[in-house]
This record gives structure tokens, sequence and C-alpha cells, in this order.
């Protein structure tokens, strides 16, 4: 086999990454009680998700490997190949990435997972949406409390209220009796 270009390389981490979470996902679903009167039970979205983050991940790969000995990588506005050499492989990648920000947004992820086991989904949500508003920049007052309420009440309502998912207390403090308000159970 040819040598993998960087490229290649890095989709193949994406992928490693990708089936990391997607095992993660999959050991939470599996521990979800499959029993339920509906058709489809509460174990059902999460075990797509994880399998389809599964065969996304091997595309990824495969397509990966496919590309690896291209000479062109991609279309034009125009509709013409860009040829390879148009592009310089230390282009790709994460050297000019703000990793600053992306472990922002990593530890949003976890202070999200920590709140929600202390708090619950509605203050867990209310405020990894202010975290992660902050972690792009916004510094405005006025949208960085608007939009994470909004955005709150509107998850809330729709997963709690209208697809009837399990809003379980938290740990630390129980917000479920405003979260009924809002989902209206």
């Amino acid at each position: 086999m040819a040598t993998l270009r960087y490229r290649t390389k890095i989709e193949f981490g994406v992928t490693a990454a990708i089936f990391l979470i997607a095992g993660f996902f999959l050991i939470l679903a599996l521990d979800i009680n499959p029993d339920s009167d509906e058709a489809i039970g509460p174990r059902f979205v999460p075990m797509f998700i994880a399998v389809t983050m599964l065969v996304l991940g091997v595309l990824i790969s495969v397509l990966a490997l496919m590309n690896n000995d291209q000479r062109s990588t991609g279309v034009e506005a125009s509709g013409d190949l860009i040829p390879a050499e148009a592009y310089d492989e230390d282009d790709f990648g994460f050297r000019d990435a703000n990793v600053r920000r992306v472990f922002a947004v990593i530890a949003c992820g976890a202070a999200y997972i920590a709140l929600f086991f202390a708090f619950g989904y509605l203050v867990s949500t209310l405020l990894s949406m202010i975290l992660i508003m902050l972690a792009f920049g916004n510094r405005r007052p006025v949208p960085l409390i608007i939009y994470p309420v909004v955005g709150t009440v509107v998850y809330q309502y729709i997963f709690m209220g209208l697809m009837g998912l399990h809003d379980p207390a938290g740990e630390m403090i129980d917000f479920t009796a405003i979260s009924s308000l809002i989902s209206g159970n």
C-alpha cells in the first residue's frame, strides 16, 4: 500500500474520535431499559445515533483510503477538478486551527455532563449554551442571555413535552418542577 497522505491520516484520526464517541453512546444506549409499551422503545433513538455514527465513521475511512492516491482534491465552482498540487498538504488539518477554541468546546461538553448530573437537563442546557456562546466569542449581554433561555425552553418543550423523554432530577438541586411547567407534564 502506498504511504498515507497527511490528509488521510487526519481523516483516520477523525474516524477514531467518532468511534470513541459512538462507542460511548452505544454503551450508554445499551444501559437503557428497552421495555416499553410503545412500538419504538426508549433505546431506539440513542442506538440509532450510535450505529449511524459508526457507519459514518467507517464511510469516512473508506473514502479517505479511496482518495489517498487521487491526484485531484475536489471540484471548483466552475466544475473543473482542482489538481492536488494546488494544495499544500500542510494546509490541511489542525496546524492553523484555533486550538484554544477547540479545547474550550470540549470543556463545554465536559461541563454539560457535570452540570447534567448535578442540576438536570434544564439548568445544564442553559448554562452550557451560555458557555458555548462565550467560547465562540459572544460577549454581548442581551444575546448571551436571550438565546440560551429561548433555546433551553424550546429544547425542554420539544424533548420532554412533545417527545415525552425522561427529565431526570439533578443530584444537587432538583429543577424538575420548573422543567415540568415548560414541558407541560
